[in-house]
């Protein structure tokens, strides 16, 4: 069994519209947390990460990495997806600025 890779920012936290999707996408094998540290990798390492983890496995950019997703991409896997959400929320700030947010629900894997 082969668990899909989660990637996600370490000082991030997933939504649990987001764990259900990834629940009921990956149900036979799983998924992992493959967590990034704060302060990010080089290129270099995303690189080798590539090469040596993720070209093979399943992954879902929870957090956007733009250049690991570049070098996927470049390698034509079509393991690799990312989670998305159109819908928003209108919030209101203590000065009176409203803003527009991710809603915690409407997430899916594209």
């Amino acid at each position: 069994m082969i668990k899909a890779l989660v990637v996600l920012n370490e000082q991030h936290q997933l939504m649990e519209d987001q764990i259900r999707i990834l629940d009921e996408r990956f149900t036979a094998d799983g998924w992992e947390i493959y967590p990034v540290p704060s302060t990010g990798w080089t290129l270099k390492q995303m690189c080798v990460m590539a090469k040596e983890e993720l070209y093979t496995r399943e992954v879902v950019f929870a957090s956007p990495i733009p250049a690991l997703m570049k070098i996927l991409n470049n390698w034509e896997s079509d393991n690799w997806y990312v989670m998305h959400n159109d819908r928003r929320e209108k919030k209101e700030l203590p000065n009176g600025k409203i803003i527009m947010t991710i809603s915690p629900e409407g997430w899916e894997i594209v």
